[in-house]
């Protein structure tokens, strides 16, 4: 996911518009596999304050996940907004709150794939009313009604 910044190099403080959309491979974070079943899309600004750029913007993905509650694979919607900062060369850009660049393009991956998973939930649900598995004899008790009972605990 590359933006190509020549024009604001040139034009400190001026605003520009960028759009760019990516199919990542699968990612690891945590131990969740992160499967996208569409391109990334990232839609925002950019400027150029004579140090550094901001980038602002929107992004959405599409991942492939499991239900929490019924273990169902579903594709869950993710939408997000971000602003990061890029700055030129590796050394100035170690403190983890800024991403390296060089040249005249940035790189969005890394930015983008950060926040992503910032927004992921811990726990995934195919839908709001979700009633789950039986906990007694594991039926989806979405689709089929089963006349366990459930002991609640004792505090």
């Amino acid at each position: 996911m590359r933006i190509r910044v020549a024009n604001a190099i040139r034009q400190t403080g001026e605003l520009f518009p960028f759009e760019t959309a990516e199919l990542f491979s699968d990612q690891v974070y945590g131990e969740r596999n992160i499967s996208f079943t569409e391109p990334v899309t990232v839609s925002g600004t950019y400027v150029y304050d004579g140090k550094a750029f901001t980038v602002s913007g929107k992004a959405e993905a599409s991942i492939s996940t499991e239900c929490a509650r019924c273990t169902k694979p579903f594709v869950e919607r993710i939408a997000f907004s971000f602003s990061e900062r890029f700055v030129k060369g590796e050394d100035e850009a170690s403190d983890d709150e800024t991403y390296p660049y060089s040249g005249d393009e940035l790189l969005l991956d890394k930015a983008v794939l950060d926040n992503l998973f910032l927004e992921i939930p811990i726990a995934s649900i195919c839908r709001e009313d979700c009633k789950g598995l039986c906990p007694v004899c594991g039926v989806d008790r979405n689709t089929t009604t089963c006349d366990c009972t459930i002991e609640e605990a004792e505090g």
